[in-house]
């Protein structure tokens, strides 16, 4: 089992204080290592925060090719192995208006198992390592913890003064 870290927890109510205080915390040297917690996702907190795009859509967009090539070459395959002589059509021609639809549901499939895939390998999920460091940043309050900070110190100032209604040693 993994040591808990030490440090503080300041905790935001308002999404835009929150926001500031991300913004204001990464482009200083003294708060390494922090971590910014939310109760659901926001575009403004990745936008603060300062994330590139996610690489996850690349695994998306290589599964879903290749799920639409898994598709057509099975119908494909199908047709050609098992013809199906109808109204007099020569056996082994091949209807690809009829392959879309294989494609297009063997697209969707990959393309979420790829999706699925993707997540877990980029966002460390299932992380035996994590640690829970405020209940409240699960439910109604957004949070930074900043490791190997006292709660007297000049980081929980700064902290206290970019709006945390509350800051906490854990």
């Amino acid at each position: 089992m993994s040591k808990k870290q030490t440090g503080i927890v300041a905790n935001y109510q308002y999404l835009d204080e929150f926001c500031t205080a991300i913004e204001t915390v990464r482009e200083r040297d003294d708060f390494t290592g922090f971590e910014a917690f939310s109760p659901t996702s926001y575009h403004e907190i990745e936008h603060a925060s300062g994330f590139k795009p996610s690489p996850v859509r690349f695994f998306t967009l290589i599964a879903g090719l290749t799920g639409t090539c898994i598709g057509f070459a099975l119908a494909l395959a199908m047709d050609w192995d098992w013809p199906i002589v109808v109204g007099g059509k020569t056996a082994g021609i091949p209807s690809l208006p009829a392959y879309v639809v294989i494609g297009f549901e063997t697209t969707i499939l990959f393309g979420a198992f790829g999706t699925i895939f993707g997540m877990l390998f980029f966002g460390r999920l299932g992380n035996p390592q994590a640690h829970i460091v405020e209940e409240r940043a699960t439910d109604d309050r957004f949070t930074i913890f900043v490791p190997g900070v006292t709660a007297g110190s000049e980081q929980a100032t700064l902290l206290k003064s970019l709006g945390a209604e509350e800051i906490k040693s854990v």
